[in-house]
């Protein structure tokens, strides 16, 4: 047990620290790449390489960790990571630093779904609740502490060697990875669902949809909130104080998801969730003064930091025990789908009619996906008073 205690903790700190590297890094792969004669074309071109490369290869590395585990895969996405960092750090031209943005987000997604793939797989009662709560702490702490570092060794090292500090944080990763033991925690089935069983699975699916929905809506606050409110007459210090209140309560209610999860019960925590974080993000339409922001701003993080570990709580719930990795991957290029073209279609949406109906629609896509997980939960209880 101790063994068992001591990779879970090991993982946890293993995400915790790749995500401060990794946000330590991606914020300034734009500004290396024009300082390497990008154009503002290029940088997108660029940009873009580190979402479209963890899309290709989520499915392909779900095969391979529902087959091996994360022992490798977690080793290899550290080394990766670490290989990437110093490629910044000493890169001289703009094929170095665009092989670097793919090598960073394959190296993320190996890394999040090794460590997803372990913690999730825990059975006993609570302790699921208890590790997703964790890594989606770390993951956030990471989100917050990693820009600081990241543009501290920026300036005082310069713009290539900035990328050091996430290089030594990456070495760390990969030490810790090679010292974490892995066991596995469910038998394998002969009995496998092809891909195309899984998703037409209804259950996993819904899962799915809703991930997907709520990171499509809580983009708009990190594309179009500042533009907004810089338009409606409030400076950029308070803009930054908002987004930073926002990211704090998102990370310290994650901690404590299983309290939460025991009180109010997993579906409905999500439905809750969903619909006062939609509601909050419209509200950002309709406020004008600074400290309504403050209060809309600590609501929203406080929902929409539950609702994301409560979608993968659902979607591993609902995975096959020896396929949870697939599923995992699916929610992963669902995230991605949504996070991609929420900016697209808001920017098409504010162009034409404003941002505030920006904030409107996307709220009420958040609230309105609460409806899926109450056609679920009806479903389960007519399947339920069936069997009986």
């Amino acid at each position: 047990m101790r063994r068992g205690n001591f990779q879970f903790i090991g993982y946890i700190i293993l995400n915790g620290l790749h995500s401060t590297a990794l946000f330590a890094a991606r914020p300034f792969l734009s500004l290396i790449a024009i300082e390497n004669g990008a154009s503002v074309l290029s940088v997108g071109i660029i940009t873009s390489l580190y979402s479209i490369s963890q899309v290709l290869w989520a499915i392909p590395l779900g095969f391979l960790l529902d087959r091996y585990g994360s022992k490798i895969a977690a080793r290899c996405g550290a080394a990766l990571f670490l290989i990437a960092a110093l490629g910044l750090s000493f890169s001289n031209n703009l094929i170095t630093v665009a092989l670097c943005s793919v090598g960073i987000g394959l190296s993320h997604v190996t890394v999040l779904l090794s460590v997803q793939h372990l913690l999730t797989g825990v059975a006993e009662d609570g302790k699921r609740e208890q590790f997703i709560g964790m890594i989606a702490f770390t993951a956030s702490a990471g989100a917050f502490l990693g820009p600081l570092i990241g543009g501290f060794m920026r300036e005082q090292f310069g713009p290539g060697r900035g990328f050091l500090g996430a290089a030594a944080m990456g070495m760390l990763c990969l030490i810790l990875a090679l010292i974490t033991p892995t066991e596995r925690f469910y038998a394998r089935s002969d009995k496998r669902i092809p891909l195309t069983g899984l998703l037409r699975d209804n259950n996993i699916m819904r899962s799915v949809m809703v991930s997907g929905t709520v990171l499509f809506s809580t983009e708009v606050t990190m594309s179009y909130l500042p533009l907004y409110c810089a338009e409606i007459g409030i400076s950029a210090m308070t803009i930054g104080t908002i987004m930073s209140v926002k990211g704090v309560t998102q990370m310290i209610i994650r901690p404590f998801l299983k309290q939460m999860v025991q009180f109010f019960r997993r579906d409905r925590l999500l439905i809750l969730c969903l619909l006062l974080g939609g509601s909050c993000i419209a509200a950002y339409g309709l406020v004008r003064s600074s400290w309504l922001f403050f209060m809309v701003a600590g609501l929203a993080g406080l929902s929409i930091g539950l609702a994301m570990p409560l979608t993968l709580l659902s979607v591993s719930i609902a995975a096959p025990p020896d396929q949870r990795s697939q599923v995992l991957a699916l929610r992963v290029m669902g995230n991605y789908l949504g996070q991609s073209i929420s900016p697209l279609l808001f920017g098409l949406i504010g162009q034409m009619v404003g941002l505030a109906p920006v904030f409107w629609i996307s709220g009420l896509a958040m609230a309105f996906s609460s409806r899926i997980i109450h056609y679920k939960g009806k479903a389960s209880r007519k399947s339920a008073r069936r069997l009986i």
